[in-house]
């Protein structure tokens, strides 16, 4: 039985839930019999200080230390590791930015670096670190998964997480939603999902239905967001799934999904509603349909149109989701996007809030224009690692001002000319004040 540390390292963005992903690798290795214990230093109220973490590393000893890494917050990682390197056993880095950038961990601290999916892998990686044997000389690569029904659920990680790292009251930990599916058939350039893969692999009926059951029972939770990013892909499971839901789940079910306003029928939305679905995100991103070509999202805002039309016509609750500042975006483009958020604002129940685009590793939207504008290697630097959290909603002068700002804006990486800035910020504005007019109203 090996000892293994996970540690979600520290972060300025905090988090109010655990990591799915990471809950997904705990529960793999406990079913595994190995003994393990978690660390989430970026929990919204965590106080967990590198002195700390060195502190459960000394008195735990384990044989295996797992991080891992997000693109944005890379830098964080990177300084804990080389703190931990030789007095963690194994130091094994995972996640979205190794799977893009394998070998750069290992050149920032980490002894072995994890591509793709790593509930399997890290079974291998435990045993072979327990027993002694040399450290794998290259980034190992993990395959996908294919029988997603064959992964121990989350919950059984649940345990290892301590509520006051999320809760100031110290109450039960809540899930932080589920996953039903896995992948995403899309080629959007900006898109950085590479663990997860582009192909649409998906658990059972029954599954998800057991796992929802069980959460109820151990939580009394009765709302989860579901994070798959395109549940309505396979529209003939997604039927299935929520035929079971309104026959075997045991308690009043309501549930968030994200899909894309081309995936679905009105048919399917009612079908999603009667089922629990009480709201709809769609990935927008430009009220320019040149933009939209050109970023292969493969919609229209058309599309847009018709998928509110429906959602609304069906009683359910929607979310859109706008990307500002593309490098091929023009003024005239910005301009074409605000007028038709005002268009559908009335069909909007909220936008979301930032969103000036972000060139992540491994997107053609940073292989085809890093070198252009000079941003390579980005999330090497600290003054990219920074974070303002916002102030609390009481706040109502500070939060309204944030709320309106995005400070990726400043962060420049396509260099905007003057105009092009003050356009991001008028669509910014508009979001917000959106937002915040039915946020007050319903205060």
């Amino acid at each position: 039985m090996a000892r293994v540390l996970l540690i979600n390292p520290p972060s300025p963005e905090r988090l109010g839930a655990p990591l799915l992903g990471q809950q997904y690798v705990a529960a793999s290795l406990i079913a595994g019999g190995h003994e393990v214990r978690v660390m989430d230093a970026a929990g919204l109220h965590a106080r967990l200080s590198d002195e700390e973490i060195l502190s459960e590393v000394e008195s735990f000893r384990p044989h295996l230390t797992g991080f891992g890494l997000f693109t944005r917050w890379v830098w964080h990682a990177y300084g804990l590791a080389r703190k931990l390197r030789g007095r963690a056993g194994w130091l094994v880095a995972g996640g979205a930015h190794p799977t893009v950038r394998p070998f750069e961990p290992l050149d920032h601290g980490f002894d072995i670096s994890v591509t793709g999916e790593a509930e399997q892998t890290i079974l291998d990686l435990a045993r072979q670190a327990e027993a002694g044997a040399p450290v794998p000389a290259s980034p190992v690569r993990s395959e996908f998964i294919e029988d997603l029904d064959s992964l121990p659920s989350p919950q059984l990680a649940q345990a290892l997480y301590d509520p006051r790292w999320y809760n100031s009251h110290g109450r039960e930990t809540i899930p932080g939603g589920i996953l039903t599916s896995r992948g995403c058939p899309a080629r959007c350039t900006f898109c950085a999902n590479y663990v997860t893969g582009r192909g649409f692999r998906y658990r059972s009926a029954s599954n998800v239905v057991a796992e929802l059951n069980a959460y109820n029972r151990r939580t009394g939770c009765t709302f989860f967001p579901f994070w798959d990013d395109a549940l309505t892909a396979n529209v003939a499971r997604l039927r299935e799934l929520c035929l079971c839901f309104e026959e075997e789940i045991e308690f009043p079910l309501g549930w968030s999904a994200i899909t894309r306003a081309n995936m679905v029928t009105r048919d399917l939305l009612r079908a999603m509603k009667s089922a629990g679905c009480v709201s709809v995100n769609f990935g927008v991103e430009s009220g320019d349909n040149e933009i939209l070509r050109v970023i292969k999202k493969g919609v229209s805002t058309e599309h847009v149109v018709r998928a509110l039309e429906w959602a609304k016509a069906e009683g359910l609750m929607t979310a859109c989701n706008f990307m500002l500042g593309f490098p091929q975006e023009t003024p005239s483009a910005l301009e074409k996007t605000l007028f038709f958020m005002q268009r559908i604002a009335p069909m909007v129940d909220v936008f979301s809030t930032l969103g000036v685009v972000v060139p992540f590793p491994g997107t053609p939207l940073y292989e085809d224009f890093h070198l252009r504008y000079g941003f390579t290697d980005w999330w090497l630097k600290e003054e990219y690692s920074r974070y303002v959290p916002l102030p609390s909603p009481e706040e109502i002068a500070r939060f309204r001002r944030q709320y309106m700002d995005d400070a990726n804006l400043e962060l420049d990486f396509f260099r905007y000319s003057p105009e092009m800035r003050n356009l991001i910020r008028d669509c910014l504005r508009y979001k917000a004040e959106h937002n915040l007019s039915r946020m007050y109203a319903a205060a």
